[in-house]
């Protein structure tokens, strides 16, 4: 009797190899097997005749097989196999290329359907019409290669579509052991289908609206049970105590005033949600978004200096020992006429006494994340700053507990998040938006350059250059690579020499020795760099006014939010500034996305669209590990998301510790776990 948590190796013809192909696409057990999504589906249910049968397209026969032969010698290479197939309008014959068991397979007589392409054949002036490599299955009550409509899996070296299918039939006849944790009551409410049914009509669908009420199912259950997650995280922080700091608006009034700038609106709203969540008796968990250059480190730094007054210290972390270096920078500049202290403690570079911070005496101390590894010791930490990472768990803010407080969070990013990715993944988060620059800034002037316009753009940044300002070169790769056809770092340098001689160049990339870039960002900030070449290391935190053309190689390869942060590197300051967008590809979607980025300065908006066009990866991608995986709902989806979202809160308020629930309590804290939400 087959169990859900047998190895896949109990299912019929899943030989060694093919158990081990199946663990690489993260298939062990049974139930792994039932869970593993198809990414399309192909309807195959339309059969047409013979006659029917058009070069090109894809098209779907039940046909007699009337011959079957290896014509040619048997050391012919390549083998070939034909079957002559005939219907009542016709017959065609069916080519296979190096796969001689197909003989075996068919036999003359028999019905089957036949699903594949047809393409002409010449031989000796004459043409015919030939279906190649089509799948077929014989013809009986229920099939599921083809006649249907057709899962489509990713797959990985060693396993076929066939296979996977096979398999899956036998995986199915078990889906009504598999738990369904949805209460019943909900299920009724939003009259979904069960979840046997589901699984059932997901892998193989009797109709296209069976799929859809079935991936409907499915996507909810993926949903719900995060959401679940994220609400009940909110609760545990809610249960938590954490160092209330007063706000002392009559102290922060004067800080802003004594500020060379003044506060944009929304700078002032953000600060006072930050504020007012730092006040209360539990740990604020608060992601603050916003458009690179509009004001986040300062926003940051006057909620540090607030936990300052406060007698509690701040620490703010960095993905980049750059970023760091440069929040450095930032907040010293912000806290010149006050008297706080601040420490830089990276792996290169350690500004500041350790007895300082272990004592109190220093405030705000700034790092990389490998400050929580290293032998730092704080004294009470109260705010602690995390930069482009938004995924930090009650665990890691455990390493800066001051006795049993738990410190205060505030996520920064530059990445503009879409609000149905937002309600998706971030569910845990209140959100903050700085949607407006500081003024003065102009708008970036962006232009998309054709192969052949070259030589006009580079003539172009020579006349910026020539005006004392400096310029960016951002490749996407480090090292040359011909498979990519993509620009590296140094190779640029190489060529771009040649053609400004008469300006200094330096390189910069993220494999470089933390003294090293420090040491060219100097020289550039400093004007003794006119261009940099860099690759995205200088996406985030590198601030150089007085650079105002930015020129992008491959700008195809990169997302609209990430073209958007890049483009931001430039600017900053009241001077006219540039984006040059230099692309490879030119295929329509390709067009379509470096258009947006032309003719839009707003990352919100262009989040929307990279979100429609890309998918949720541009936002997902490695750096961003550690969330609630997806594998059948869509961010599209953004009713049932906000669905999901409002079923959760409501089920929470009746049971907050899903006591009447003990599956599906489980199944939150396995999803806690893996967002490490804990």
């Amino acid at each position: 009797m087959l169990n859900l948590t047998d190895p896949v190796s109990k299912l019929h013809l899943v030989k060694p190899e093919a158990e081990k192909a199946l663990a690489k696409m993260g298939i062990k057990t049974v139930l792994d097997l039932i869970n593993y999504y198809p990414r399309n589906w192909q309807d195959l249910s339309e059969i047409k005749t013979i006659s029917e049968i058009r070069p090109g397209e894809l098209i779907n026969i039940r046909a007699r097989v009337k011959q079957v032969a290896n014509p040619g010698f048997p050391f012919r290479r390549p083998r070939i196999t034909e079957a002559l197939l005939e219907d009542q309008s016709g017959n065609v014959v069916a080519v296979w290329f190096n796969q001689p068991y197909i003989k075996n397979s068919l036999k003359a007589g028999n019905e089957y359907y036949f699903s594949g392409k047809a393409q002409i054949y010449s031989a000796k002036k004459l043409q015919t019409l030939q279906l190649v490599h089509p799948t077929f299955e014989m013809v009986k009550e229920e099939t599921i290669h083809v006649a249907g409509i057709i899962p489509i899996y990713q797959l990985s070296s060693g396993v076929s579509q066939k296979q996977l299918r096979y398999w899956l039939k036998q995986a199915l006849e078990i889906a009504a052991k598999i738990p369904d944790l949805l209460p019943q009551n909900l299920k009724n409410k939003l009259e979904l289908i069960t979840l046997p049914d589901a699984l059932g009509n997901v892998h193989f669908p009797d109709s296209q609206q069976k799929l859809e009420q079935a991936r409907q199912r499915l996507a909810f259950d993926e949903l719900f049970f995060s959401q679940l997650a994220f609400q009940s995280y909110k609760q545990t922080l809610k249960n938590l105590p954490a160092p209330r700091v007063s706000f002392n608006q009559n102290l922060v009034k004067k800080f802003v005033e004594n500020l060379p700038f003044q506060l944009t609106r929304s700078q002032r709203l953000t600060l006072w949600e930050v504020l007012s969540d730092m006040q209360q008796d539990h740990p604020m968990n608060r992601l603050l978004e916003g458009e690179v250059g509009s004001g986040k480190t300062v926003v940051a730094g006057i909620a540090m200096f607030e936990a300052g007054q406060a007698d509690y210290q701040s620490v703010l972390l960095a993905p980049t020992e750059i970023l760091a270096w440069q929040h450095y920078q930032t907040l010293k500049k912000l806290f010149a006429h006050s008297s706080l202290d601040i420490a830089l403690q990276t792996r290169s570079h350690k500004i500041g006494e350790l007895g300082d911070i272990s004592s109190g005496k220093t405030k705000i101390i700034v790092g990389t994340h490998a400050l929580l590894q290293e032998s730092v010791n704080f004294s009470s930490i109260g705010l602690l700053v995390v930069d482009e990472q938004h995924r930090f768990g009650v665990k890691q803010r455990a390493k800066l507990q001051n006795g049993n407080l738990v410190p205060h969070l505030l996520s920064m990013t530059a990445t503009p998040i879409p609000r149905t990715l937002a309600l998706a993944f971030y569910g845990d988060l209140d959100i903050s938006k700085l949607a407006e620059l500081p003024a003065g800034r102009k708008k970036i002037i962006t232009k998309l350059v054709r192969p052949d316009g070259r030589d006009i753009a580079y003539r172009f940044a020579k006349q910026e250059l020539k005006k004392g300002r400096q310029a960016y070169v951002i490749v996407p790769l480090v090292e040359e690579s011909e498979k990519l056809e993509a620009k590296s770092a140094a190779a640029e340098a190489k060529k771009l020499r040649e053609i400004f001689p008469e300006f200094q160049i330096g390189v910069l990339h993220g494999k470089m020795a933390g003294e090293d870039k420090k040491k060219i960002m100097h020289q550039f900030k400093e004007n003794l760099l006119q261009i940099l070449v860099s690759t995205t290391v200088v996406e985030v935190g590198v601030d150089v006014p007085n650079a105002t053309v930015m020129i992008i190689e491959n700008a195809e390869r990169f997302g609209l939010a990430q073209l958007h942060q890049l483009r931001g590197r430039v600017g900053r300051s009241d001077m006219q500034s540039y984006c040059l967008l230099f692309a490879q590809s030119t295929n329509e979607v390709t067009r379509q996305r470096l258009a947006a980025v032309v003719k839009s300065t707003d990352g919100f908006e262009l989040a929307e669209i990279d979100l429609k066009l890309r998918g949720a990866g541009e936002f997902l991608g490695e750096k961003q590990s550690g969330f609630i995986p997806f594998r059948i709902a869509r961010l599209s989806d953004q009713k049932l998301i906000e669905t999901a979202r409002r079923e959760a809160l409501a089920l929470l308020e009746k049971d907050p510790k899903l006591a009447d629930h003990p599956q599906l309590k489980e199944k939150i804290g396995e999803l806690t776990r893996a967002a490490h939400l804990e």
